[in-house]
């Protein structure tokens, strides 16, 4: 019989060791309970309780404890596994999902050792489905100058090098960069794309203090939107936004730039999936969740 867990919001933590960050839709009773369906087990009640500090994201997401198949992916893909599961489950009515954050090699090996009956993976991958490309535009004010920077000069902007508009030959403006919470999905999409991270062992954001931060993308956009000066980075899927997405490198993002990979600051979502959930490649592209796909602000395959 299926334990119940009311819908609420749990942390998931990373601890200073490897393990497996667990988050997913279900069900059970207790905060000490413990979650199982592969081979870490995690008590619930210690992932409550964990330091604030090592909070990586709260979902608001129920968590099965009878699983059918468990999925592994990079915390970039993390929207696109909450909606796939969730829609995948609202598809075939009893299926229970459980998801995990991993990096994207861990991914890839527990999947390849049989762990995990799906992944998804940001890059191209022999044996992969393509399901969708996420796209990261870099945003200023439609009345900024600036029409287009090369990856060098958003990796100094972004990490404090550059810090006033006239060092790019512009107006003498100090620059203000706008970015989410560092554990956000584009945050880190975005600084791993440019490698806007420390290699000392432990990967820390190059980010300055002086950044704003603000909760989610739409808050960037309203701050750029009054900050003729401002720059912040964001997802970028078909709706046209108010603000302007200057090109990279010479290259502006459009469906054949992300498609062919011109564009440097797009990848392709892939999803692997075992013989065990053979009907998961093939939901993953049905004009079901093409739709979310659009939704969640990637850009379908079709």
């Amino acid at each position: 019989m299926r334990k119940q867990i009311k819908r609420s919001f749990l942390p998931i933590v990373l601890l200073l060791f490897p393990i497996m960050l667990l988050t997913g839709c279900g069900t059970s009773a207790a905060s000490n309970e413990t979650v199982t369906g592969f081979e870490e087990r995690i008590p619930l009640q210690s992932a409550q309780s964990a330091n604030p500090a090592e909070t990586i994201v709260e979902l608001q997401h129920e968590l099965f404890v009878n699983l059918d198949f468990g999925m592994f992916g990079e915390i970039e893909t993390l929207p696109y596994m909450i909606a796939l599961t969730d829609a995948y489950i609202a598809e075939y009515g009893g299926a229970s999902i459980d998801f995990a954050v991993v990096s994207r090699d861990e991914a890839l090996e527990l999947f390849q050792s049989g762990q995990a009956q799906a992944a998804v993976l940001t890059g191209e991958i022999q044996g992969g489905v393509l399901v969708a490309y996420q796209c990261l535009g870099v945003a200023v004010h439609p009345d900024n100058p600036v029409t287009e920077l090369d990856r060098d000069q958003i990796f100094r902007i972004f990490n404090g090098e550059i810090d006033n508009w006239q060092e790019l030959g512009l107006d003498d403006a100090p620059i203000t960069v706008y970015v989410t919470d560092r554990f956000t999905a584009s945050r880190q999409a975005f600084e791993n794309i440019l490698s806007l991270k420390s290699d000392d062992g432990i990967a820390k954001s190059l980010v300055p203090d002086t950044a704003v931060v603000l909760p989610d993308e739409g808050l960037v956009v309203e701050a750029i939107l009054r900050d003729k000066y401002g720059i912040g980075i964001i997802w970028v899927g078909e709706t046209p936004m108010a603000v302007n997405f200057i090109s990279v490198d010479s290259v502006a993002f459009s469906q054949n730039s992300i498609v062919d990979g011109s564009y440097g600051l797009s990848r392709p979502i892939v999803l692997m999936a075992s013989m065990d959930v053979e009907a998961l490649p093939e939901f993953a592209v049905c004009p079901i969740m093409t739709e979310i796909v659009r939704g969640l602000g990637f850009w379908p395959v079709t």
